[in-house]
């Protein structure tokens, strides 16, 4: 038989937002593992590892990543997200908010939901060590998410983390404290960015 699971409404979502290698992906793991409900981890990057996407790559024309793929994918990844939270999923979202038209648009997208933004701060030079020693991302790509990007000037956060030392048991915690006792407006308004 088909199974129909109770029904419970949308799910509520825990939203991450850092650097290339600040520790979205180690937080959104010990965040899944401590939560006493089930939440997705959901990330652009499964979507790439996965192969989602053509080898083929341009400077112009339809395989134009920068100009052309690249939007497309991204306007996709985010309307995802309320697609499987209205299913009644709970999820974790790892994500690099690279622009405020971006935190604009997820603010609409999600505006029925619980979302709880939580800004990953990690310092630069450790972000540097942590790509030289992943070996899987561009040297300087978490840098300049902060520097060039600006990804933390958008708007509040609901919290904020350092991530510099790892992601501790006593962190995650301090996390999940915050989003329990969470109160609404959250900060991820439609208009609580910055242009």
């Amino acid at each position: 038989m088909e199974p129909h699971p109770h029904p419970r409404g949308p799910g509520r979502v825990i939203l991450l937002n850092g650097a290339s290698s600040s520790g979205k992906s180690t937080m959104a793991k010990t965040l899944q593992r401590a939560l006493a409900e089930p939440f997705l981890h959901v990330s652009s990057d499964q979507f790439v590892s996965a192969g989602m996407l053509p080898e083929r790559r341009e400077d112009s024309g339809p395989f134009n990543w920068w100009n052309q793929m690249r939007p497309r994918f991204f306007a996709g990844f985010h309307r995802c997200l309320p697609a499987l939270a209205e299913a009644g999923n709970d999820l974790i979202v790892e994500h690099v908010i690279e622009f405020p038209a971006w935190r604009d648009e997820l603010a609409r997208l999600l505006a029925h939901l619980d979302v709880f933004l939580i800004g990953v701060h990690c310092d630069l030079d450790e972000l540097d060590r942590r790509e030289h020693t992943r070996g899987d991302r561009r040297i300087g790509e978490g840098r300049s998410h902060v520097e060039e990007d600006l990804i933390h000037t958008f708007g509040p956060y609901d919290v904020e983390v350092d991530t510099t030392a790892g992601v501790s048991a006593a962190l995650a915690a301090s996390v999940l404290k915050a989003w329990h006792e969470r109160t609404a407006p959250h900060a991820l308004q439609p208009g609580s960015f910055a242009k």
